[in-house]
């Protein structure tokens, strides 16, 4: 009978550098699932008051304050991105013509760099 020290035996070295390669390849694929799960498709509103507006920023941005139930107040601050619309009524108008106290109806996303606008609604004064 032949002894088994020539069979070759996985080095202690190999294995652990292959457990750690699968432990860095399981934690990326779990933070990466965590920002897929924090950034969602779903529009969120807020009805409120325009805190503040800055249209010569890049990116604009926007902040409403409004109410979330029937007693929490609620701050959104949303980066304006090509593609969302500001109406008034049935007109487009721009992001310049929305001041601090006008009343507002905002949707908005939740993205990976944070909220970003959907579609701002002035309301008729």
């Amino acid at each position: 009978m032949k002894s088994d020290i020539n069979q070759p035996r996985p080095s202690l070295l190999g294995v652990l550098v292959i457990g750690a390669a699968l432990c860095v390849a399981l934690a990326g694929l779990g933070s990466f699932l965590t920002s897929v799960y924090a950034a969602s498709n779903t529009v969120h509103e807020i009805k409120g008051t325009v805190e503040n507006v800055n249209a010569s920023e890049d990116p604009p941005v926007i902040v409403v304050k409004g109410q979330h139930g029937s007693s929490e107040a609620i701050v959104v601050g949303a980066v304006m991105k090509q593609g969302a619309t500001i109406m008034r009524g049935k007109k487009r108008i721009t992001l310049d013509q929305i001041h601090a106290g006008d009343k507002v109806t905002l949707k908005y996303v939740k993205t990976r760099d944070g909220l970003t606008v959907r579609s701002i609604v002035l309301h008729r004064k």
